[in-house]
């Protein structure tokens, strides 16, 4: 069985989470990320930045 890469062309017009109307830059970073569409508050609480990843800790 051939397995094909799925894109997203479509997505929806509204956050997933709070259900706000997604702006334009938004449905566009959900194209290119594939991810979920979230508004840009709740794609920010999603997605760690990658700053945060990089740094230590302060346990550590």
């Amino acid at each position: 069985m051939d397995l094909e890469e799925h894109t997203l062309e479509t997505v929806g017009d509204t956050c997933e989470v709070c259900g706000v109307r997604l702006t334009t830059a938004e449905q566009q970073a959900v194209l290119e990320s594939g991810g979920p569409a979230l508004c840009t508050v709740h794609a920010a609480e999603e997605l760690p930045d990658a700053a945060e990843d990089a740094a230590p800790s302060p346990a550590e």
